[in-house]
């Protein structure tokens, strides 16, 4: 009797995790497809809208590892992998050029902007200093 119980609980704790994970992962889908406007970005007096998907922890070790403890690179980073078009495609090209000209050529408070969006941060949580 005893392991008819045991047996139970753990089919019941089987299922709570499956059903649990399957809120999980219905959550995450509901949140999918997110945007954010980019007036400084745009043209004809319209912002650019990008369209993200929250990260994802796979995502955020991808960027963490790329970035080198750098939190203005992992930034930029995020926003050059994530930022997706109207059609899900993506904006900018995951090359040494785009990084390079994101880091030098283009203003920091506009890719934090887009990044914490991204990664899902508050300002705070973001150090441009690195």
């Amino acid at each position: 009797m005893t392991e008819t119980l045991a047996t139970s609980h753990l089919d019941a704790a089987i299922t709570a995790g499956i059903s649990a994970l399957a809120a999980a992962t219905a959550h995450y889908d509901k949140l999918r497809g997110q945007t954010i406007e980019v007036p400084e970005w745009g043209s004809e007096g319209k912002p650019l809208v990008i369209y993200y998907d929250p990260i994802t922890a796979a995502q955020a070790q991808t960027v963490t590892k790329r970035a080198k403890g750098s939190d203005a690179r992992a930034t930029a980073l995020a926003v050059i992998l994530y930022s997706k078009d109207k059609a899900g495609k993506p904006i900018f090209t995951d090359d040494a050029p785009t990084l390079k000209t994101f880091e030098n050529d283009v203003l920091p408070e506009v890719i934090a902007r887009i990044g914490q969006a991204i990664l899902g941060m508050s300002g705070r949580e973001t150090d441009l200093g690195n």
